[in-house]
């Protein structure tokens, strides 16, 4: 027979019980999170290995047994020490994201970062970092939202990592206007010069490792035109740190293997 305490959390789960921003299914009053469900946590996915131990880009293992090379640290400087994400974006991670984004559920930065502050480094990089900033945002978009998701992202991360934040290290200087339907030496042009120093931030950066923090890297555009910032007013070196990382070559095969799986079913 069920107890008093077990029939009171029944009734407050009906009641009170938030819904999970992902799967839109009611979290229990007990659950320590209260916008996403331990069950979208857990279907999270990270990067698929092998991946470079540099950037965490997956790696493509050849058929003739050559060293596996890696595409994206063509484009990196070399004072760009580490890039890492947290997920893969895909679903729940993508709603989630759109959530914090777009939905103005920002407590969401919290349980966000906390899974990016266990994200694993080089030693160097732990031992090396001394000061946390965020991709700014347009004053529009901030003026919209009300946030700049990857500042509060940024802030939530140092305090977890007990490292210094300044989140609003970097400004734009000028809107890109939307990158979703840019090739990435597109979306690169877009971005070249958009971004700046804010007056009198000289002296944060100089001779220091920075970790750059946003939500999503797509082509990595935007944080490499942040970095390139940092490095010019004096940075020793930048590491960048994303809750989610899109994979398009990996979501279309997904793609047209749930396609040709659901002929088959329908087929048979």
């Amino acid at each position: 027979m069920p107890s008093l305490s077990d029939l009171l959390e029944g009734a407050l789960d009906l009641l009170f019980a938030p819904t999970c921003v992902a799967c839109r299914q009611p979290i229990p009053t007990r659950s320590a999170e209260r916008a996403v469900c331990a069950a979208c946590w857990s279907r999270s996915r990270s990067l698929p290995s092998p991946r470079c131990d540099r950037c965490w880009t997956p790696l493509r293992i050849s058929v003739l047994d050559l060293p596996p090379s890696c595409t994206t640290c063509e484009d990196l400087r070399p004072a760009i020490r580490s890039v890492r994400s947290t997920y893969l974006l895909a679903e729940p991670v993508r709603s989630v994201v759109h959530a914090l984004k777009y939905g103005g559920w920002f407590s969401l930065a919290r349980p966000m970062a906390k899974r990016m502050a266990s994200v694993e480094w080089p030693d160097e990089v732990r031992e090396e970092v001394g000061l946390v900033t965020a991709v700014p945002t347009s004053r529009m978009k901030e003026r919209q939202r009300g946030y700049n998701q990857a500042a509060l992202l940024a802030a939530e991360t140092a305090a977890l990592l007990r490292r210094d934040a300044d989140c609003n290290l970097l400004e734009r200087i000028r809107s890109a206007g939307s990158q979703t339907t840019l090739h990435p030496g597109e979306r690169r042009a877009n971005v070249a010069g958009a971004f700046r120093l804010a007056p009198g931030r000289g002296h944060r950066v100089a001779g220091v490792h920075v970790l750059l923090v946003d939500d999503v890297w797509t082509t990595g555009a935007t944080a490499l035109s942040c970095a390139d910032t940092l490095l010019a007013a004096g940075a020793r070196a930048v590491s960048v740190l994303t809750f989610a990382r899109a994979l398009p070559d990996l979501e279309r095969h997904e793609q047209r293997l749930e396609a040709a799986a659901t002929f088959r079913r329908r087929k048979n």
